[in-house]
């Protein structure tokens, strides 16, 4: 009985591994960190793009979120851990170090499917 026990309990430890693939995992973190899509402002691949339009001083200007896919780690990793003001519409995800090294490495194969 303990031999039956002990191996339904190591073949469902085999089958609770994980179901979602690193890659995956990063496309859902893109795609929804914390509820605010990073997809919805920096699009499927993180190109420039422009986000909507404003009038200033009478004239219409655009508001380009800049490009991501070319900033090192080290500017991507500053650029979502830095204290945002109260005029940035960059959110703070309070992403963890893994966190961000998914979402930078899924930008990058974003850009390499091209």
């Amino acid at each position: 009985m303990k031999f039956i026990f002990v191996f339904f309990l190591s073949i469902a430890s085999l089958l609770s591994a994980d179901f979602i693939t690193p890659k995956e995992y990063a496309k859902m973190l893109y795609e929804n960190p914390r509820g605010i899509s990073c997809k919805n402002c920096h699009g499927i691949d993180g190109a420039e793009q422009i986000l909507g339009h404003y009038i200033q001083n009478g004239t219409q200007r655009s508001f380009i979120v800049p490009n991501i896919q070319n900033l090192s780690f080290k500017e991507f990793k500053h650029s979502l851990t830095q204290f945002k003001d109260s005029k940035s519409i960059m959110p703070n995800y309070s992403l963890t170090d893994d966190e961000i090294v998914a979402l930078y490495n899924y930008i990058h194969q974003q850009k390499e499917k091209k």
